[in-house]
Formats: C-alpha cells, sequence, structure tokens
C-alpha cells in the first residue's frame, strides 16, 4: 500500500511538470519530485529485499530526541512503558488476566501480576484497584444523560463473555479502557431516505419518499468543525450524527451516506492537506454508524462520485436548494437505488454536439463530458484562463444555455 502510493504520487507530480509553464513552478515541483523519487527508492528497497522498516516503541521522533540527549532516560521509559492490554477469552470468564467485578458499591479491577511457582503449577499475584466507570447524572433529575455506560458494562461482564481491557498511565495517573461487543438490532424496513452530504463546515441533508421524489432539504451549518479543538470538535460531530439518525428514524427512512476514501497517493498542496486533516468524515461516519446500529436505522453508503455535479447541473435549480443540498437529493436517490441519472434535455441539446457516440458512453462519463463542456463555455464568456469549478453555474447559466 506504501510503494503504491509513493508511486502514484510520483506519476502525479511527473504530471504536472509537464503541464506546468512557469520555470518558478517547475522548480518547486522538480524538488516535490525527489523528495517524493527517494521514499519511493525506500520502499522499493524494502520489496525488493523482503524486509520491513525498522520500528520504534515509543516513536521514532522522540527516539531521536533521546539519542540528542534532550529528554531524559526516565521521560523515554515513561512513554515505552505507558500501555498495558488483556485481550478477553469467553472461555475464562471474560478475561482471565484482568478481571472487573462490583462489590459492596465499587467497582474494581484484579490484575495478574508476577507468576509465583508452586509445585508443578505457576499461580500469579493478584493486584486489585477500584476503578471509576463514567456516567453522567442530571444534576436537575439525577438521571443519566445520554445512555448508561456504566449499567452497560456491568451487565454486559455478568454474561461471561469476553471483553478487553486497556490501562494507560498519562501525568502520573491511569486510565482504564473497557471494550464490549454491543448487540446491534436489525434495522427496520425504510420507507425512503435522507441524503447527507458530508463537508468541513457542514452538513447538507436531503429528504427523499421511496419513488425518489425530493420532499424537503436542510444545510445544518457546523463552522467549530473547522476550528475547535479536538475533544469539542467529536462532541459536535457525535451530536450532530445523532441528531441526524434521530430526524430519519422519526420518519421511518434511512440514513445515505456517502462512502469516502482519501487516499493518500496525491502530491497535494498544504491548503488541501490543512482541510482534510480536519475534516471530520471519517469521525461522522464512524458515530452515524454507532448511532444508526442503536436505533435501528438503515445506513446506505454510496459511491460519492459525480453528486455534486449532478445536483448543481441538474437539480439546484429545478428545486432551488443550495449545492450541498443538491448533492444530498443524489446521494439519497443513489442509496434508494436509483444509479442512473439523465442528462436533462436542455443540457443535451446546448452541450452535446456528437449524440450517438454520447449515447454509447457510460453514465457517469456522460456527466463528466457535460461538466468539461460546461467550464469550457463559462470559460469562454467570463474570459479567464482557467475555470475548474461549477460555483458560478447558476450565475453564468442562461448564457451557457442561450435562455438569456
Amino acid at each position: 500500500m506504501h510503494y503504491e502510493n509513493a508511486k502514484a504520487k510520483v506519476e502525479f507530480t511527473e504530471k504536472r511538470i509537464a503541464k506546468a509553464k512557469s520555470p518558478a513552478k517547475i522548480a518547486k515541483l522538480q524538488k516535490r519530485l525527489e523528495k517524493e523519487q527517494r521514499k519511493l527508492a525506500f520502499w522499493q528497497k524494502h520489496l525488493d529485499n523482503n524486509t520491513f522498516p525498522p520500528v520504534v516503541f515509543g516513536g521514532k521522533k522522540l527516539f531521536q530526541e533521546r539519542c540528542k540527549g534532550n529528554i531524559t532516560r526516565e521521560e523515554w521509559q515513561e512513554v515505552r512503558s505507558n500501555r498495558y492490554l488483556s485481550r478477553g477469552d469467553k472461555t475464562k470468564g471474560g478475561n482471565l488476566n484482568t478481571r472487573i467485578y462490583e462489590g459492596q458499591d465499587q467497582i474494581y479491577l484484579d490484575i495478574a501480576a508476577d507468576p509465583v511457582q508452586k509445585g508443578k503449577s505457576v499461580r500469579y499475584n493478584r493486584i486489585t484497584v477500584p476503578i471509576y466507570l463514567a456516567q453522567k447524572p442530571s444534576k436537575k433529575t439525577g438521571k443519566i444523560n445520554g445512555i448508561n455506560y456504566r449499567q452497560m458494562v456491568l451487565d454486559y461482564i455478568k454474561t461471561g463473555s469476553a471483553y478487553q481491557v486497556e490501562i494507560l498511565r498519562r501525568d502520573g495517573k491511569y486510565y482504564v479502557h473497557v471494550s464490549i461487543e454491543e448487540e446491534v438490532p436489525m434495522p427496520y424496513n425504510h420507507k425512503g431516505a435522507f441524503g447527507v452530504d458530508t463537508n468541513p463546515d457542514g452538513l447538507g441533508v436531503t429528504q427523499v419518499d421511496c419513488l425518489g421524489q425530493y420532499r424537503g432539504s436542510e444545510w445544518l451549518g457546523q463552522g467549530e468543525w473547522t476550528y475547535a479543538r479536538t475533544n469539542r470538535r467529536d462532541n459536535r460531530t457525535c451530536e450532530m450524527a445523532k441528531k441526524v439518525i434521530l430526524q430519519a428514524k422519526e420518519k421511518g427512512y434511512a440514513l445515505a451516506v456517502e462512502d469516502l476514501k482519501f487516499k493518500n497517493d496525491k502530491s497535494v498542496m498544504a491548503k488541501f492537506k490543512r482541510m482534510s486533516h480536519s475534516f471530520v468524515w471519517s469521525k461522522f461516519l464512524k458515530a452515524v454508524d454507532r448511532s444508526a446500529a442503536r436505533e435501528e436505522v438503515p445506513i446506505l453508503k454510496v459511491k460519492p462520485a459525480f453528486t455534486s455535479v449532478i445536483g448543481i447541473l441538474k437539480y439546484q435549480h429545478m428545486y432551488g436548494i443550495a449545492v450541498h443540498e443538491a448533492a444530498g437529493y443524489v446521494i439519497a436517490r443513489r442509496g434508494l437505488g436509483f444509479d442512473h441519472e439523465k442528462i436533462p434535455k436542455m443540457l443535451l441539446d446546448k452541450l452535446v454536439k456528437k449524440k450517438p457516440e454520447f449515447k454509447q458512453m457510460t453514465n457517469w462519463k456522460q456527466w463528466s463530458a457535460v461538466k468539461k463542456s460546461v467550464l469550457a463555455k463559462i470559460k469562454k464568456i467570463t474570459k479567464r484562463k482557467k475555470v475548474n469549478s461549477l460555483v458560478s453555474w447558476q450565475i453564468h447559466r442562461k448564457n451557457v444555455l442561450g435562455i438569456g
């Protein structure tokens, strides 16, 4: 995977160099290409020798800092020994080495420590410590806000099923992470779908009935996603996922989302790296999967190709909705099985010249060809050197189609 990504980056940068005209830009791209070629040679060497890159427990950067004497031996050892993981086993009562149990209104963690030889058998000294399973009771009612995870874990442990325990040491404090398997109920038969277009600053949500007809839309803006701290951003993401799931459940609809996958195989600019790093799509999709399973809401994952293009060129003007809501409409229809989106007759007549050849193309290639024609028209009208986006489509729509 690393080799393929590195190879794709080199090929992509070589294409950019071939297209570049400015000497300054070519020089910058050449430096980037040299760096990417060194990375490709690094992975190629390991492939040829059938070896793996060395792994440093504690992190390569901190190891280099230790070699330079910038951190102490104690700090380095702290990083290397701050984690303990115990895998569960159903045949041994859930977890043999780290057991969790409740007694006298207190929860305890029993840990197998040093081995002791007793005759032919080996026994372990046990360390028992009290732990706190977090829960958040309301100050007004005294009831638990949201899901009672504490009781969920205790009920699960009583069944004897396997559970995993991870102990982390941070700043002199110990944290215990308990992983259990949650039963997932069967989702209901949906009457339609909510299409969700995920963006760095919010969600475009569109309702579609079982016949693929538009039934409403809204923009759920989340400006905090782009600048808030990690914990705050994660919290807002999960809250938004829960909100959308409950709306779909109330209507008896499924939730259609894009199956987004950002591969690290493009030599992208710093601006895109910053955007994709803070992009919450992965966190949102995980929160949606978890919340939907608990609420019995069906999840429909669709390919994201051309959802925005189709939404802008076909549905945005038709329903008078925003770009992301139009994309959400296409996602919902695709989730319900309406995969083939016909080209509107007006676009076909005004933008397509070779109609027999056009009809032989696949649906996505047809939309790609229409998009290129629209961009070429806008470029001619605006007299710009380059037009890569359909953002100005609504402004120049009448002029492009000759109906103004």
